[in-house]
């Protein structure tokens, strides 16, 4: 993907350019400092989507935040990049690094390098995915080079971004920037790594309105993508409605694939399907039952995959189960969801309720559609109260078509 073209909220990134030509290399460390509040954060994100937008996969690691709150953080940040983009050519853009972006939240535990090393091998091994960067916010670099050592090893460029008091230490890493406020504009210098002098950045470097969105920070239907599979039941409900109310869809399908909506068919290739390959036997331990090795499923669970990795939120309509699962096929989509740290809803029928899941238990309130790319997915049973919860939600985040 190319680089989006000139906007204020490049700033940031040509003075990095500036201080640190051609950007961290693989198997460097790299540090952002800054008294609390200055903006090391937005700084950091700054740097992720640079990757990610030159086709580049990054992890991000929070240490403090929630997903929910950091991929919040990176739609703000990606309105500035992409504003001068048409509607659809944004919701693409904005596909192509959620496509390549994976957040792994750590909930105030600073991460054991060792169990980073595992995550990494855990994104190669389940999806495919072998970052060439790696961004770790609110967790110093450790004593020792045991992080240097795992870039190295890796052959990644990680860059950490932490707070510290003006009496810390000198931090060890192949380079140390500061970000600070010089007399109310932003300067970011280099502490370690580079010789160049400081480099102001400009008020509002990080500022930007989000475009296509109303005035409670949603997009518009015009500006949203559904992701689903067209199928009789919950999916051809969300259809249903996203047609009402303006908004695309993509209806992933395969050879023998009963779809009950022709709207925004894709076929999937062979090549397609194989890239959302699973194992049945991994997908039953997941889900505490069992499943044949049949083609059928095999496709089912492949295009599910292919729905929930192309979303930026996740709507289910099925049931919970008392160990937290979902019932069905529909089940692993909640899982897949789960695994990569996406916004997730699923109204259970048996309760006539939304559901909301926290990263640790099903909480029950009322979604909005709140982003760009969604998928809405779920059980073929539907019943009346599945469905109206679904023409609700399109009325509550568009209005009356």
């Amino acid at each position: 993907m190319a680089h989006p073209g000139p906007s204020h909220d490049r700033a940031a990134l040509r003075a990095l350019q500036t201080i640190l030509p051609g950007g961290l290399r693989p198997g460097q460390l790299g540090a952002i400092v800054s008294r609390p509040g200055v903006g090391k954060t937005q700084l950091l994100i700054h740097l992720a989507l640079d990757r990610l937008v030159s086709g580049q996969p990054v992890l991000h690691v929070a240490v403090r935040e929630p997903a929910a709150a950091v991929r919040d953080a990176y739609d703000s940040m990606m309105s500035g990049l992409y504003g001068h983009l048409k509607p659809l050519e944004r919701s693409e853009a904005a596909l192509g690094v959620e496509r390549l972006r994976v957040i792994h939240a750590t909930r105030g535990r600073a991460p054991d390098v060792s169990r980073l090393g595992d995550v990494l091998d855990v994104l190669h091994e389940l999806i495919d995915a072998k970052p060439r960067m790696v961004v770790i916010d609110g967790m110093a670099p450790p004593e020792g080079n045991a992080l240097r050592e795992l870039a190295v090893q890796r052959n990644v460029a990680i860059w950490t971004a932490f707070s510290r008091d003006d009496e810390g230490g000198p931090v060890a890493a192949d380079v140390v920037l500061e970000l600070y406020n010089d007399n109310g504009q932003l300067a970011i210098r280099a502490l370690a790594g580079s010789d160049h002098a400081p480099v102001r950045l400009g008020a509002g470097a990080f500022a930007g309105v989000p475009s296509g969105v109303d005035a409670t920070g949603r997009p518009e239907a015009a500006d949203c993508t559904l992701f689903s599979g067209g199928v009789t039941g919950a999916e051809a409900a969300f259809g249903e409605a996203a047609e009402r109310h303006g908004v695309r869809e993509v209806n992933f399908t395969f050879d023998g694939h009963a779809q009950a909506r022709k709207r925004g068919a894709h076929p999937l290739t062979a090549r397609e399907l194989a890239e959302g390959d699973v194992s049945l036997a991994y997908v039953s331990r997941r889900l505490r039952r069992g499943y044949s090795e049949s083609t059928s499923i095999r496709r089912v669970l492949q295009s599910l995959w292919h729905q929930v990795r192309s979303s930026q939120v996740v709507y289910v309509v099925g049931t919970i189960q008392e160990d937290g699962t979902v019932t069905g096929g529909t089940g692993w989509s909640v899982e897949l969801a789960r695994m990569w740290n996406k916004r997730l809803w699923v109204f259970d029928q048996d309760k006539e309720q939304w559901f909301r899941w926290t990263g640790d238990e099903w909480f029950a309130a009322e979604p909005v559609i709140d982003a760009g790319t969604v998928c809405g997915t779920g059980t073929r049973q539907l019943t009346a109260p599945g469905r109206a919860a679904i023409d609700a939600l399109f009325l509550r985040s568009f209005g009356e078509p």
